[in-house]
């Protein structure tokens, strides 16, 4: 058995696609059982344990010990679930899952940790302070540099987050595979013949060209910055209308404020959201240039693909900026260079998208990675 280890993540449509539904495909592949051990804030616990295990019902799930500050104490809990369930090896979701893992090996209690690397971590706890907390904050790179290179296997969701291990922590390893963010389960497969999304009951209009945010707008997702590249579209095309599918706030209510009757914010239902998006026209990857974002793989990149719509995106953000010039999958925005001119996006485009992004962002299209992450972290290994 390996162990998928989270530590502190709430149940969410991203803790779905890129957590149980990563479980569920492990387990699908033949190999060695994986079951999930997810450590959830005691606050909300019982709702969390419904939650997961109605994705992921042999997962345990178990209430952690409260607040960030102590968070090492939950290695006990891991510890004892260990003892249990005897397992060959633990995907460590995070610097801070991971170092639990690690002392698990020390141990003797698990033999392989493979790190999951999400993302760039001291990075982001330094550029953006998603808590305020000095004394946390600076914990992140020496568990970051610990999980990089004390790991025996590591994931991670882009090469451009290989190379920032490499170039700051002396990463010189091969042991790692590449698995960005991936569709979830719920995303089916393309359709059948050249569809584009119906246009009645929304506000757009059939010659409106209608560009689309779906995700949070809070102040790390670089507002600003996308504020200014929609009022830099709307100014120059009055047929232009942008869509928030997000919660409204201040910043949102603000775009509308400037642009009257051409900013709408929706706050849909799962299940509702690839509809509306195929309403529109193209979807907005817009973020500042930082560390935390050249590494990134933003989920909503393989979303708008599989609604048909090309991307605008940001020329630093992570594997995909290469990969939309490439592949010719939409507008890069470079510093310097004039403001996009998007236009209707046609049936027959919107086919080749949707069906480029089943191709490349399904669970299944990184089988061999994911065989060879089973096979690095159980015996006898797993065989392609």
């Amino acid at each position: 058995m390996i162990l998928y280890l989270t530590y502190n993540d709430q149940p969410s449509g991203v803790y779905w696609s890129q957590v149980t539904d990563v479980v569920e495909h492990l387990n699908s592949l033949g190999g060695p059982e994986v079951r999930l051990v997810a450590l959830v804030s005691v606050r909300g616990y019982r709702r969390s344990r419904r939650a997961i295990r109605a994705h992921s019902p042999k997962a345990w799930v178990l209430p952690m010990v409260p607040t960030m500050a102590r968070w090492k104490r939950n290695t006990t809990i891991l510890a004892g679930v260990c003892r249990l369930l005897k397992p060959e090896g633990i995907i460590a979701r995070g610097v801070f899952s991971t170092w639990m893992a690690l002392r698990i090996k020390e141990q003797g209690l698990a033999p392989r940790v493979c790190f999951d690397g999400r993302g760039a971590y001291a990075a982001e706890w330094e550029e953006y302070r998603l808590i305020d907390d000095d004394a946390l904050i600076a914990q992140f790179r020496p568990l970051e540099q610990e999980a990089v290179n004390t790991s025996d296997f590591r994931i991670a969701v882009s090469e451009a987050l290989v190379q920032h291990w490499r170039e700051r922590y002396g990463y010189v390893g091969e042991a790692h595979v590449v698995v960005p963010c991936t569709l979830g389960r719920d995303h089916t497969g393309p359709e059948d013949g050249l569809v584009a999304g119906s246009r009645a009951g929304t506000p757009f209009g059939a010659d409106d060209v209608v560009l689309v945010y779906s995700g949070s707008t809070a102040g790390w997702q670089s507002f600003d910055l996308l504020a200014e590249v929609l009022g830099g579209i709307m100014d120059h095309r009055s047929d232009v209308k942008v869509l928030f599918l997000s919660k409204e706030d201040a910043n949102n209510r603000a775009l509308q404020a400037k642009y009257p009757g051409r900013v709408f914010v929706q706050w849909l239902k799962a299940d509702e959201v690839r509809s509306m998006l195929q309403a529109c026209d193209h979807g907005i990857l817009v973020r500042e240039d930082s560390i935390t974002n050249r590494v990134a793989s933003p989920t909503k990149f393989a979303e708008y693909l599989a609604a048909g719509l090309p991307v605008i995106i940001s020329g630093h953000l992570g594997d995909f900026s290469r990969m939309v010039v490439e592949e010719d999958l939409g507008i890069v925005l470079q510093q310097g260079t004039e403001m996009p001119q998007p236009q209707r996006t046609e049936a027959l485009e919107r086919h080749r998208l949707e069906h480029f992004a089943y191709r490349h962002f399904t669970k299944s299209a990184f089988d061999t990675a994911y065989r060879r992450l089973l096979a690095a972290l159980s015996r006898p290994a797993v065989r392609d």
